[in-house]
Order: C-alpha cells, then sequence, then structure tokens
C-alpha cells in the first residue's frame, strides 16, 4: 500500500517498546510503555487527520475481499516484574495502572504477612501488599560494582483489579508487557516448592530470564482474606 507523504519519525520501532536494537529511549523510564508518551499520542492524531494516500481505497477493497487462511492462536498478553531476587508475571487484564513509588504507612495490630499497609493512590487510600512475603522470596542484594554495570529500573506500585477489589502491590523492577501461548509455558522445576510452587501456574523463558507465570486468582485470595 503506498504511504503518505507525512514525515514520521517512528521512534517507538526505533528506541521504544517495539525496538530491534539495543538502544533504548530514556523516557521509557517515566512513561514505561511507548503509548503512554505524548509524541505516540501526537503521530497518532497527526495520522488520523491526514488525507488517505491515492488509491488507498481500491487497495483496501482488494485486501479485503481476499480469503484469508487464518489459523487460530490463542494468545495472551502479562505484565512482567521483577520482585526480590525474581522475575514473575500476571495477566494484563487485571492491571489497572503502573505508578511511581511512595511512601506505604503501616497499619498498627494487623497480623496479616501478606498487608504491608496503605498506599495514596490518586488521593484515595489503598491496600497496599506483598506479593513477595506469600510467596517467600529474598530481597535481592547486588554489590556496587554490580549496580554500576548493571541498569535497574526504579521501584514502582503496580495497581491491580481482582473480583472488583483494588490492590496495590510493590515491585523492585517493571520489564513490561510479554505476549504468550500456551506452548511457551514450561512446567516449573522440581526445584521450586512451598508458597511459589503453588501459586506458579509455570515458566516462561524469554530474554534469557525464567519468568514465573503466577496464578492471579488463588494468589490475590491469599492477599485479601484478612482484610476483605
Amino acid at each position: 500500500m503506498n504511504k503518505n507523504n507525512l514525515q514520521i519519525d517512528d521512534c517507538w520501532n526505533r528506541i521504544g517498546v517495539w525496538r530491534t536494537g539495543k538502544e533504548q529511549c530514556p523516557e521509557l523510564d517515566h512513561f514505561v510503555h511507548c503509548r503512554n508518551c505524548s509524541v505516540f499520542s501526537k503521530t497518532g492524531r497527526k495520522l488520523l487527520r491526514s488525507k488517505p494516500p491515492e488509491n488507498y481505497r481500491s487497495e483496501l477493497t482488494k485486501i479485503f475481499s481476499t480469503e484469508q487462511d487464518v489459523k487460530a492462536i490463542n494468545v495472551k498478553s502479562a505484565l512482567v516484574f521483577r520482585t526480590g531476587s525474581e522475575w514473575l508475571a500476571l495477566p494484563s487484564h487485571i492491571v489497572q495502572e503502573i505508578v511511581n513509588m511512595r511512601p506505604i504507612h503501616s497499619i498498627p495490630n494487623i497480623k496479616s504477612k501478606a498487608l504491608r499497609g496503605l498506599v495514596n493512590i490518586h488521593g484515595r487510600l489503598r491496600i497496599c501488599v506483598s506479593i513477595g512475603r506469600v510467596l517467600g522470596l529474598e530481597k535481592l542484594r547486588k554489590t556496587k560494582n554490580q549496580l554500576d554495570s548493571d541498569y535497574i529500573s526504579p521501584e514502582r506500585l503496580v495497581v491491580v483489579m481482582q473480583e472488583n477489589h483494588l490492590v496495590v502491590f510493590p515491585v523492585s523492577e517493571i520489564k513490561g508487557i510479554i505476549s504468550y501461548t500456551a506452548e511457551m509455558i514450561k512446567d516449573p522445576p522440581v526445584t521450586v516448592s512451598g508458597s511459589k510452587a503453588v501459586y506458579t501456574m509455570g515458566i516462561i523463558h524469554l530474554d534469557g530470564k525464567d519468568i514465573g507465570l503466577l496464578k492471579d486468582k488463588p494468589l490475590f485470595k491469599t492477599l485479601t482474606k484478612d482484610f476483605k
């Protein structure tokens, strides 16, 4: 299909989340995903307001009138994050937003090991829980030399909605949204035991990392059982 004469800098393909090279846009530290960036949205509006290229309608008609041999593929998406030393993933449809780290206010006389306290999200106090405590994960300890050589993104708070309950949990690092199929999920190794084994659906190997795909419903049932 012919292209417009519009001058578009598709930075999201060069240095953004869909990049093929190693160079990364520094704004991703703040926006996490290109769709949250004003450059991406302004370019989208510019394209929508532009005139269609020559023969646009006829070419589209030809494309859509051609019978396609489409194979059904059940693709799902998940948010990948690091808690302590472990890379984990949760279904992206339960994720409401990701916000910068902020003070977590403790609640007195609460014995739940999962409850961290309350955190202010857009002017409302929300329950803050710890996935790491429930899974029994250890905190990541790095030497100064490792911290200098290996980039670690800032801590974040992930806001999720599960069974009409909005909860927040802190993470050490955000990798982003991934797409996966059932064929990519492998059984957890026999070394995985205890709470981690109970709440882990399987392992996805991606970019040299073993990512634990979590069972969101039983996990959040445990996380919220003491304060629903």
